[in-house]
């Protein structure tokens, strides 16, 4: 899918405010680009984002640290001392596995040899990131673990807030 100027517009208003009203964003749009652009528009755009897949979702950012979550970390763990680098890759995925059931860890990610882990984070207290840190140093199939304590975020602490769940969905009853 080709975007448009009003496309990448109307993305950066709903980066802003996920809430914000079709009305409302047509009346800054129509303002900022000098012509009219009816609610319409901005519907049918909105839903065309959507099917395309460009708008994965909509979401909310929390404040973690009014959820008492004030500790950030970066771990970079690298897999390996296998005879075979697909065993290192196996063995990899399974650690990846267990980084991403844990609700604390909000951002993780492959190096491109896919034997090596980059996350982010957060705790209550350093004792909640060096028990993960820990264990994976622990690990014989680890062969370096890092684990850099970080001041808080000045840009990007929006990305920490929607990636922290609050409590875990089964425990959630429907309404």
């Amino acid at each position: 899918m080709k975007l448009d100027d009003k496309d990448m517009r109307i993305l950066s208003l709903l980066q802003k405010d996920g809430r914000a009203k079709y009305t409302q964003i047509a009346r800054t749009l129509s303002k900022a680009m000098n012509q009219n652009i009816p609610d319409t528009t901005i519907l049918f755009r909105i839903r065309k984002l959507q099917q395309a897949g460009v708008i994965k979702r909509f979401t909310v950012s929390i404040d973690q640290e009014m959820l008492g979550y004030t500790v950030y970390g970066v771990l970079v763990v690298e897999i390996g001392g296998h005879i075979l680098r697909d065993i290192t890759v196996e063995h990899t995925q399974k650690i990846k596995a267990d980084l991403e059931s844990r609700a604390n860890v909000i951002f993780l990610a492959l190096n491109e040899n896919e034997t090596g882990i980059f996350a982010i984070i957060l705790g209550k207290q350093p004792s909640d990131l060096e028990e993960i840190f820990n264990t994976l140093k622990d690990n014989p199939d680890v062969v370096d673990a890092k684990l850099w304590f970080l001041k808080q975020p000045t840009k990007g602490d929006g990305l920490i807030g929607t990636g922290l769940p609050i409590i875990e969905m089964e425990e959630i009853e429907d309404v």
